[in-house]
């Protein structure tokens, strides 16, 4: 039921309603004319009768996005996708504080994104724009949000919808991943120098020859290593935030058993051998049986990882990649090669096969060229068989 007054030269409406045998009520004043007041109650009594929680959309934005992590969120992601989720509500709490759920309309935040992607310079300083997966990946959570919001009838319109993110481009696929040449070429320079002293080389290799994320290869304890069966154990991940203890893997498909090479296995298991001995002249303890533990009794970061990769990719003459492109070099191989996609994803622990695909389309792109005049030129050789035959029989009489 809807009530009206004027207020000076306004219009205030105010509608009540009961919701769980509570009389509650709502109130908006500011409208030129009671025709609008009244427009706006007959509105919203409407979406009151379809299921809406006019009071819900009053609430924050930030303390719903909040509640919606901590609900929907929280309790069903790794660690790694909690650090993501929290990353973005801290941009929402610097761009969004004080505003109310219902208040965002499209152009506010088609704005957020483009302030997002290109921010502004602070005393003069330009400050780099951002990139085109990062805006996307804020954007995908928000927007998860607010589809929710509308959904339990917080809202009435997904304020996200048809707006655009921008960015800086990301690099071209092929520039993340090695060819099969200068992967040929690293292997062989990584294998050259394996010792404790250079022990980010030794896990540049095992990555590239398994296709684990540096936080699983940084993880990898000496019990994870079946020399007899020719495998290593992921089972867990380093904490590449706190950098002392292990934490989950990425999601529960990555917990895998990876088969290796034997000469692999002979690299590792004369590695242990040297780094039991070292680790026993410098009086270091190893007591998470750790396999990547330095000289100095640390486990190293990925900076270091990526800084030794370039300097060997410099030496080699190979193009420049990060040591996630080792994970991208390993896969691309084996669809090189012809390995089975589905093994392929299994190998690399993806959460599903389809991740697979979309991440490495464009190599099944080029294989299906190739396998398409395969399939020509054998439909090819059918026909000309089939015509011999036909030709011999009539031959023969």
């Amino acid at each position: 039921m809807a009530s009206f007054q004027k207020r000076g030269k306004t219009w205030t409406a105010k509608i009540s309603y009961y919701k769980d045998d509570v009389r509650e009520f709502v109130t908006k004043g500011g409208f030129r004319t009671k025709k609008e007041a009244q427009y706006w109650a007959n509105e919203n009594e409407l979406d009151i009768s379809n299921g809406s929680n006019l009071k819900g959309g009053k609430q924050l934005f930030t303390d719903y996005f909040l509640n919606w992590y901590e609900t929907y969120k929280k309790p069903i992601l790794a660690k790694s996708s909690r650090l993501r989720y929290q990353y973005t509500i801290g941009i929402i709490m610097n761009n969004f504080a004080g505003k109310r759920l219902d208040e965002i309309t499209r152009s506010e935040y088609q704005q957020f994104l483009n302030e997002y992607a290109n921010p502004l310079s602070v005393d003069g300083k330009e400050k780099k724009q951002r990139s085109l997966s990062s805006s996307e990946k804020v954007n995908v959570q928000i927007r998860a949000s607010v589809r929710d919001a509308v959904e339990d009838g917080l809202i009435k319109r997904d304020f996200t919808a048809h707006t655009k993110i921008s960015g800086r481009p990301e690099k071209p696929k092929e520039m993340k991943y090695l060819d099969a040449g200068d992967a040929d070429k690293l292997t062989r320079a990584l294998e050259s120098d394996i010792n404790i002293a250079h022990l980010t080389k030794l896990m540049a290799l095992v990555s590239l020859q398994t296709g684990a994320r540096f936080s699983e290869v940084a993880g990898l304890t000496w019990d994870c290593f079946s020399e007899k069966f020719n495998t290593l154990r992921i089972n867990k991940a380093w904490d590449t935030l706190g950098k002392k203890d292990f934490t989950d893997t990425k999601n529960p498909q990555s917990k895998r058993v990876i088969k290796i090479t034997p000469h692999m296995s002979e690299i590792l298991r004369n590695y242990h051998k040297l780094q039991l001995i070292k680790l026993e002249e410098l009086e270091i303890d190893n007591p998470l049986n750790l396999i990547f533990l330095s000289q100095i009794g640390k486990v190293p970061d990925d900076t270091a990882a990526n800084q030794t990769l370039h300097r060997v990719l410099k030496k080699i003459g190979a193009k420049d990649i990060t040591f996630h492109g080792l994970r991208h070099t390993h896969a691309s191989y084996l669809i090189y090669k012809g390995v089975s996609i589905y093994y392929i994803s299994e190998r690399l622990g993806h959460a599903n096969y389809s991740t697979t695909i979309r991440v490495y389309s464009h190599m099944i792109r080029e294989m299906e060229k190739v396998e398409a005049g395969k399939t020509l030129v054998a439909l090819s050789e059918m026909g000309r068989s089939v015509n011999k035959l036909v030709n011999k029989r009539a031959k023969n009489g």
